[in-house]
């Protein structure tokens, strides 16, 4: 029993070690997944449809509004983006959709190939006119007012003719100034956006652009933890010859030419001055401050002819 647990030890100790080498496997992996999600590329739609709207549209003209929660029957319905203006409100749907997509826009399902696989999506137009249909009904006001768009990011293409408020994201704005008809008067927009802003319902706890940052942000910290706690002391040994070189490039007095580093001693003899006479024999070194140093002969005859030192 003595000698079997010395064994048991070493080998837990082994074990653990090898489950440190695969902590950051597991975070790495959830990181992937995440970034592969649907929700995560939705996101990603979203904050670029976002953009494009915040920095298209004059403010002075166009008042956005993003992530919008509206009360609807029992329940809510969310948009992502509402545009309101004297043009009309605008309803955008923002949709990251990746391969080539097929169907029409009456249609409950279209077809998406990506990598030589086709699955069965939602219609997003559904969903985008279901959206402007409650809208105008929280606001009393008529459909000829309300404009649905939807914008899809990360597709290759169409198979069939895209319907018209079917959008790529690139001609969004374009799309919109193209409503140049005042349909709304200035107090209209103005009670609209109030309603809108009265209606809207605060989601409780945090958004979810907030969780998908806190998310990320706990992912990266346990990757990073598991990478150091699997390869500390390799990243210790990187860093150390990374300062190493730069020491050398910038102090290369300080080395040796094999690349080892100088003792105190020889930075110490490096500074010195020595000057050797063969014709009496007599061998004296100096601090740079011009004191005499007291050093065996042979030692400063040896820095004396080294060549970095005086010689005569």
């Amino acid at each position: 029993m003595q000698l079997a647990c010395p064994a048991v030890i070493r080998s837990a100790a082994s074990a653990w070690r090898v489950l440190l080498h695969l902590a950051w496997i597991v975070p790495l992996v959830l990181i992937i997944a995440f970034l592969a999600s649907p929700r995560f590329r939705g996101d990603i739609a979203e904050r670029r449809t976002r953009r494009i709207l915040a920095n298209g549209l004059e403010k002075n003209r166009y008042t956005l509004l993003n992530d919008v929660l509206l009360p609807a029957g029992g329940g809510t319905v969310g948009i992502d983006h509402i545009v309101v203006s004297r043009f009309g409100l605008f309803v955008i749907e923002s949709r990251h959709v990746s391969g080539f997509i097929s169907g029409s826009e009456f249609q409950d399902r279209w077809k998406q190939e990506s990598w030589g696989r086709s699955k069965r999506i939602d219609n997003p137009m559904h969903h985008n006119v279901k959206q402007a249909e409650t809208l105008g009904r929280l606001l009393a006001m008529p459909l000829t007012k309300i404009h649905p768009i939807v914008v899809l990011t990360g597709h290759k293409g169409l198979r069939n003719r895209a319907p018209d408020h079917l959008v790529p994201a690139e001609q969004l704005i374009r799309y919109i100034r193209k409503k140049g008809t005042h349909v709304l008067e200035p107090e209209q927009a103005e009670r609209a956006l109030r309603m809108i802003g009265e209606m809207r319902v605060n989601p409780a706890g945090p958004s979810r652009t907030d969780r998908w940052v806190l998310m990320n942000v706990l992912l990266v910290i346990v990757l990073l933890a598991g990478i150091w706690l699997a390869f500390g002391d390799e990243i210790r040994s990187v860093q150390e010859l990374w300062s190493k070189t730069q020491e050398q490039r910038v102090s290369p007095e300080q080395f040796h030419p094999d690349g080892s580093r100088k003792s105190e001693q020889e930075l110490w003899e490096d500074s010195l001055i020595c000057a050797w006479s063969g014709d009496t024999g007599r061998c004296t070194c100096y601090e740079p401050d011009g004191d005499r140093v007291d050093i065996e002969l042979s030692r400063c005859r040896s820095l004396a002819e080294r060549g970095s030192v005086l010689k005569q």
